[in-house]
């Protein structure tokens, strides 16, 4: 092995084992679930003004919940909320734009192609903890039921 060869292995070994070493929080992700209200959306129809989504941490994990940096929240990656709130010691709520939440849902579609009873589309709403405790990720999940209601064919 030749001796430049050699030094930037160890470079590049040393650079690696920083980027783990000072992953926030040891890179774990919290996990939990989303409810969504409305839970059934009608594609046919105008799209809700706001759609609230109830954020909960897996057991074990509650009280966490208080610790979410909200600037930090979005909806499939691209949307975040309008406005936050506590319902519950354990549950935060974010109220997002009911068009963006349909405009996500119809793109999701798009890329899933055909869908299938019972017509349930998962959605994901990631973010992290403040920066004092770790700034850790964390990822939750939820469904909407989705219908889409077509007039009758003429006779």
């Amino acid at each position: 092995m030749r001796k430049g060869t050699l030094v930037y292995s160890v470079i590049l070994l040393a650079i690696l084992t920083s980027l783990v070493a000072f992953s926030p929080a040891g890179a774990t992700t919290i996990t939990g679930s989303a409810k969504f209200n409305p839970n059934r959306i009608d594609l046919s129809l105008p799209a809700p003004s706001v759609v609230k989504a109830s954020i909960r941490f897996e057991s074990g994990q509650d009280a966490q919940v208080r610790w979410i940096n909200v600037s930090t929240i979005l909806l499939e990656g691209s949307l975040p909320p309008d406005n936050t709130y506590f319902s519950t010691i354990n549950t935060l709520v974010a109220e997002f734009d009911g068009t963006g939440v349909v405009n996500i849902i119809w793109g999701k579609i798009t890329h899933m192609g055909a869908l299938a009873p019972p017509y349930k589309i998962w959605l994901t709403i990631t973010g992290n903890l403040e920066d004092t405790y770790g700034g850790t990720p964390f990822s939750v999940t939820g469904t909407i039921r989705i219908e889409v209601h077509h007039s009758p064919p003429p006779p």
